[in-house]
């Protein structure tokens, strides 16, 4: 054993060299494939970052889905911005860049391992372990703004703990700068705020107004943005934050505390299994909460002493404030605490391999195993933990851009489309315009709903010349099945059925005008 640590000391560096090689393989592993979930969110955030690079500078980030006058900070367009404009408008070159940025977070895990354990072994082993999860994969190609809280949430708890244990202003700058760059990410992860609280709290004989000082001006730095925003357009977000907060109507079905509870142990078992077990939820996440039990339990006796391990716990137990405001029906909220449970892991196998090594190398394969098995067979179907409609990955998106120039056969031709948001082009527009212009060398023209004040409105009118139309239906989950009857009608009404294809759950029809037959 003491040769081991020994060993693993004087080639750390090299071996983490390694590691964040293998996070990147598996990272990259099905980019080559097209690979990514790109639905309307992502269309949205093309066309923005692209006005960046234009010169068009922005103070307003991502919209809220479902909270009206509600925004994310606009840091995510400017991390994307620069990838899309050296790829040319390729949504791939942008995850390329993104899983990258995602496999350097193997560095600050070793980092904050080593620091709370002392040796290599357990921070390496927390460094492999994320480098081939299934949920950092999943998190690494998602071309969306909570994906970079893989980032910072996990530096608010570095900052947090080296606060505490050293107790430097520098530390509590930077968790101040982490804190703010994660509502930047992802305006719900402010329930941080709780532990941050407790931990300031614990330490307040420590702090003085220079310190407050510090960590509140690193903080506003971070969110200037998102003030700059409140102030230019009058705080919309008061009333954001009250819709959040009393939406449930008078006739829904009222939400009990054991819903909460159902909905936390779901959600939370999902974190657990998607880094431990993905194959098998229930079984995965009955593992994860054997894990954080042990820890629990064990608090009064073994660890009573032990900062590193309550840090650890109340870091994977924040998730408690966000269900309790009905956060856990949203998946991405839990972004970053898997980190914090990978950590407690890696040192629940480092204590079982000092007292058992089959047991605990047991433990390691299995979880290396199970998890490069789901990355090589799940991750070809996009980011299937958040994508609502499953199938709206790029390279089913293509192929329908193929299958209608190919049947076009050089000549003009107008689509229409079935979208979710409903009638919102802006997904097709940009795949036309980026993909469609560079290989084929034209446009469609367009023949639905006017796109006047959406993103993507750059397709010209349908006007009645052309001799073959196509209708495009997106994968139907989260559309009202009424709107593909209505949709059908309409192109019925004037347009024949030539043929359908399907690429996954998308639908593309082949139809000839009826003023062309």
């Amino acid at each position: 054993m003491k040769d081991l640590s020994l060993m693993l000391e004087k080639y750390s560096k090299f071996l983490l060299i390694i590691i964040f090689v293998v996070a990147l393989v598996f990272r990259w592993w099905h980019l080559p494939a097209r690979a990514i979930t790109f639905g309307f969110d992502q269309g949205r955030d093309a066309y923005v970052a692209q006005e960046i690079t234009s010169g068009d500078l922005k103070i307003l980030g991502p919209s809220v889905s479902g909270v009206p006058n509600f925004y994310h900070g606009v840091l995510y367009y400017y991390v994307i911005a620069p990838a899309y404009f050296f790829g040319h408008g390729n949504p791939i070159v942008v995850a390329y860049w993104l899983s990258f940025l995602n496999a350097l977070v193997v560095f600050a895990i070793y980092f904050l391992t080593k620091k709370m354990t002392g040796k290599a072994l357990p921070a390496l082993l927390a460094s492999l372990i994320f480098a081939v999860s299934f949920e950092a994969t999943q998190y690494a190609t998602w071309l969306s703004n909570p994906a970079m809280g893989v980032w910072f949430v996990p530096l608010i708890y570095v900052s947090l703990y080296l606060w505490l244990k050293e107790k430097k202003n520098l530390y509590l700058a930077t968790l101040g700068l982490a804190y703010g760059l994660s509502i930047q990410s992802d305006i719900s992860l402010a329930y941080h705020l709780v532990p941050i609280g407790f931990w300031l709290w614990y330490g307040r004989k420590e702090i003085g107004r220079r310190q407050i000082l510090v960590a509140v001006l690193a903080f506003l730095t971070a969110v200037s943005t998102l003030l700059l925003v409140e102030v230019r357009f009058g705080f919309k977000a008061l009333e954001g934050i009250k819709h959040l907060l009393t939406s449930q109507q008078i006739n829904d079905p009222k939400i009990l505390l054991g819903d909460y509870a159902i909905a936390y142990a779901n959600r939370m078992g999902n974190i657990f299994a998607h880094n431990l077990f993905p194959f098998i939820s229930a079984f995965g996440g009955l593992l994860g909460f054997g894990i954080l039990a042990r820890y629990i339990f064990n608090l009064k006796k073994v660890y009573k002493d032990s900062l590193e391990i309550k840090v650890l716990l109340t870091w994977i137990l924040s998730y408690l404030v966000a269900a309790s405001v009905a956060g856990s029906n949203i998946p991405h909220i839990g972004v970053g605490i898997g980190v914090g449970f990978i950590i407690l892991t890696s040192v629940f196998i480092w204590e079982t391999y000092k007292k058992n090594r089959a047991i605990a190398l047991g433990i390691l394969s299995l979880i290396l195993i199970v998890n490069g098995a789901k990355v090589v067979s799940e991750n070809i179907k996009g980011q299937t933990i958040f994508a609502i409609q499953t199938d709206m990955t790029l390279s089913n998106e293509l192929k329908v851009i193929d299958y209608t120039y190919q049947h076009a056969k050089g000549k003009p031709f107008s689509i229409n489309s079935l979208t979710s948001p409903l009638f919102i082009n802006t997904t097709w527009s940009y795949l036309y315009n980026w993909y469609g212009v560079k290989t084929y060398g034209y446009l469609p023209s367009w023949s639905g709903k006017s796109q006047v004040g959406s993103l993507g409105d750059n397709l010209t009118k349908a006007d009645g010349q052309e001799t073959t139309h196509f209708y495009i239906v997106e994968d139907m989950e989260g559309i009202p099945s009424i709107y593909l009857t209505y949709g059908l009608g309409e192109e019925d009404a004037h347009s024949t059925l030539i043929g359908e294809t399907t690429f996954g759950k998308l639908k593309v029809q082949e139809r000839r005008p009826k003023n062309a037959e």
